[in-house]
C-alpha cells in the first residue's frame, strides 16, 4: 500500500518567459558501480530507484501555487518527515520559465524495477523540464558521477524528442522550490552536463561526472520535448558514486610551482616519507620515479667488451594514495623504494581557491635513499 507524507508551505505565485542556454562541460560517459557505494554518512543519493512506496505532493510541501496531482518521490531516510528543510533530500520538479509546466507521478508499468517516475505536461505545449536532488555532505575537489534510466514514449503524432541528459551542479545550485521551481534564463556556469541521449520506447543511461566545488552539489535530470501530454518522459533507477581518477592532476601538465610550504622528506630503509603544508584544506599526494639506480661492482676486465645503453630514468610517474580528507598538514609515504637509488619528486594538492578547486605544486625535487 503506498502510503504518503504531506508538509505544509504557503503558496506563492508561478513566474512566465524565459530562455535556456545549456551551459558547462561536457564530460565522457563512465560505468557506475551497480549500487550505491558511497559510505552511510557520506554523500549519497537518496532513494535513487524510486521504489520505497513513499511519494509527496509538491504544492503541500514546496511551491504552494503549483497545480494539484504532482507527486514525486519522497527521501528514503525521511519517513517521519523529521528531516530540517535545510538538508532535504527528496526528489524535486524543476521547469524552464515561460515552458508548459510538468505533472510528475509514480509509474508502475514501463520500470525496471518496481517504481519510476512519470512526467509529462499538463496542457498541450512543448516542455523543458527535469527532477533534481541536492546532496550535501560532498567533498570539494573530489569527482562524483551521476547516473539515471530514462526513455521518452512519443504516442502522438506530434510528439518529439529533442535531448535528455543529466546534470550536475559543482556549488549546489537548484531553483527555490518554495517559491519558485523554474529555471530563469539559463542554469549557472557551475552545472556540467552530460552528453544528450535520444531514449525512445526503451530505457537507456545518461551519465555525467564533475568535481565538487563545495560540501553540496545538486544532480540535475533534464528532458526538452513537444507534442503535449501525449508525450511522457520516464526516469528510473539512479546511481551516484565518487569518480575521482587515482591522480588527481596529470603531473606532465601541472600548473607553475605555488600555494605549498614547509616541504620535507625523511628516508629510512626503503621507505620515504614526505611532509608539506598549504594554506587552505586540500586533497593530496606524490607523483615520483626513479632517476638514478645505485652503482654496481666494477665487472671483469674481458678482452671483448660490448657497451649497452644504461636506462636509469622512470619515464611513468608513480602515484601514492590520493588523500581525500582535505587537510592543511599533509604526509604521503612512499615505500619499496630502491636503496641507493635517487628520485624525483611533486608534492600535489588541489582546494578551493576563489569558489573553484585548483592545483598546488612543489615543483620537481629530489631525494636519494640511503645506500645498502
Amino acid at each position: 500500500m503506498r502510503r504518503f507524507y504531506l508538509i505544509l508551505a504557503g503558496p506563492t505565485v508561478l513566474a512566465v518567459l524565459g530562455v535556456l542556454l545549456v551551459s558547462g562541460i561536457t564530460w565522457a560517459e563512465t560505468e557506475p558501480p551497480v549500487a550505491d557505494v558511497i559510505a552511510a554518512g557520506h554523500a549519497s543519493l537518496h532513494n535513487p530507484g524510486f521504489d520505497n512506496h513513499d511519494w509527496y505532493e509538491f504544492h503541500l510541501r514546496y511551491q504552494g501555487g503549483y497545480p494539484t496531482g504532482a507527486w514525486l518521490s519522497d527521501d528514503d531516510n525521511n519517513i517521519n518527515n523529521n528531516i530540517p528543510d535545510s538538508i532535504r533530500q527528496d526528489w524535486r520538479l524543476w521547469f524552464l520559465h515561460g515552458r508548459d509546466i510538468v505533472e510528475p507521478d509514480p509509474e508502475q508499468t514501463y520500470v525496471l524495477y518496481d517504481e519510476a517516475i512519470q512526467m509529462r505536461t499538463y496542457g498541450e505545449g512543448s516542455f523543458l523540464a527535469g527532477i533534481y536532488q541536492p546532496i550535501y555532505t560532498t567533498t570539494p575537489c573530489l569527482v562524483y558521477g551521476f547516473q539515471i534510466y530514462a526513455q521518452s514514449r512519443p504516442e502522438g503524432s506530434n510528439d518529439v524528442l529533442y535531448a535528455l541528459q543529466v546534470g550536475i551542479d559543482r556549488v549546489g545550485w537548484h531553483p527555490n522550490s518554495y517559491t519558485d521551481p523554474a529555471v530563469h534564463g539559463s542554469f549557472p556556469s557551475t552545472t556540467v552536463w552530460g552528453p544528450a541521449r535520444q531514449y525512445q520506447w526503451s530505457y537507456g543511461p545518461l551519465t555525467v561526472t564533475a568535481e565538487a566545488w563545495n560540501t553540496k552539489i545538486t544532480v540535475f535530470t533534464y528532458a526538452d520535448a513537444g507534442g503535449g501530454r501525449s508525450h511522457r518522459i520516464l526516469w528510473d533507477t539512479a546511481s551516484f558514486w565518487d569518480a575521482t581518477p587515482p591522480m588527481i592532476h596529470d603531473p606532465n601538465n601541472l600548473p607553475s610551482p605555488s600555494g605549498i610550504s614547509n616541504l620535507t622528506v625523511i628516508t629510512a630503509g626503503t621507505t620515504a616519507t614526505v611532509t608539506w603544508t598549504t594554506a587552505g584544506t586540500a586533497l593530496g599526494q606524490v607523483y615520483y620515479r626513479l632517476i638514478a639506480a645505485p652503482s654496481g661492482p666494477t665487472p671483469p676486465d674481458y678482452p671483448y667488451k660490448v657497451y649497452l645503453p644504461l636506462v636509469m630514468r622512470q619515464t611513468g610517474w608513480q602515484y601514492t594514495p590520493l588523500n581525500k580528507t582535505p587537510t592543511s598538514s599533509h604526509q604521503a609515504v612512499i615505500s619499496g623504494l630502491v636503496p641507493g637509488g635517487t628520485y624525483e619528486f611533486i608534492a600535489i594538492s588541489r582546494g578551493l581557491s576563489g569558489g573553484q578547486c585548483v592545483t598546488w605544486q612543489s615543483g620537481t625535487q629530489q631525494f636519494s635513499m640511503p645506500a645498502p
